[in-house]
């Protein structure tokens, strides 16, 4: 930076390295834990560097508690979410941005909309377990990869309307309009133009809605069993009556971290994309 000398360049990278150092020491630790057997967790003081690492922890997880079935359960849940939020919450949050409706209604809906994320999710899940545990056509939602889904689908719906209509509202409605004149219906034109457009938002939005359903808790705790049963779930799992199984737990820890990371490094560049795009009104 013009301007700027040798110790503020110093103090700068120094005050980075250290706040970098802060993000990364419990990540450090977790994968630490992960490794070391009961032995060396009894250790004091702790060791900072595994002496003698193991894969005991994983192998009981993967193997012994089929810990991959649980991953499969977060995985579908969050995808059912994803779509489900994504795509009703697209179409509404086009039809909010493009339609006027009669006294203001636009701002009531989506104020209305907004005050309900609000909702602490303790006021609606016990309502929730007694509606899931009702047999409809022979079926219950309870313990329900479907059910489950629905729920954190509906619960990230205010996030998507808000997200998307603020992307729908950068695009020129002149390009719409003039594929309107040449014969376009409003789905088409949705189809054709604005959603290429807003393709990085879009991209952005699924994968914060699946991040959020990859780690919700509450809900999921209440609304599912063992058929159902998440990864967020099953890592509180390995807290027993009498004994908690450190190393299992942050075993369990690195598991359900990792494909979340993945997903993200692999798409940095939509997310920032789409959150930059997100962020300029014209």
């Amino acid at each position: 930076m013009v301007g700027e000398t040798t110790f503020e360049r110093y103090a700068k990278h120094i005050a980075v390295a250290v706040v970098v150092l802060l993000i990364l020491l419990p990540v450090y630790w977790m994968v630490n834990m992960s490794l070391k057997d009961r032995a060396e967790f009894a250790a004091r003081p702790p060791t900072l560097i595994v002496e003698q690492p193991t894969t005991a922890n994983y192998y009981d997880l993967l193997v012994t508690q089929r810990f991959y079935l649980k991953g499969r359960n977060s995985l579908i849940v969050a995808i059912i979410a994803a779509t489900l939020a994504v795509t009703v919450g697209t179409l509404a949050a086009y039809a909010l941005s493009r339609f006027r409706l009669p006294k203001n209604f636009n701002y009531h809906l989506l104020f209305t909309i907004l005050t309900i994320r609000m909702f602490p999710p303790i006021v609606t899940v016990i309502p929730l377990f007694a509606f899931y545990n009702r047999e409809f056509f022979g079926f219950k939602l309870y313990d329900t990869q479907i059910g489950l889904g629905l729920i954190h689908g509906f619960m990230e719906l205010p996030l998507v309307l808000w997200m998307m209509i603020g992307f729908f509202r950068d695009i020129p409605r002149d390009m719409e309009e003039a594929a309107l004149v040449d014969g376009d219906s409003r789905f088409a034109v949705l189809r054709k133009i604005a959603l290429p457009l807003v393709a990085p938002g879009l991209a952005a939005t699924f994968i914060l809605v699946f991040i959020s359903s990859w780690n919700e808790f509450l809900v999921a705790l209440i609304l599912t069993g063992s058929r159902a049963q998440t990864l967020p779930i099953a890592v509180a799992g390995q807290i027993g009556q009498y004994d908690v199984q450190w190393g299992n737990m942050m075993a369990a820890g690195v598991i359900t971290t990792i494909p979340v990371l993945i997903l993200a490094l692999l798409t940095q560049r939509y997310l920032t994309r789409g959150l930059a795009v997100g962020g300029v009104t014209g």
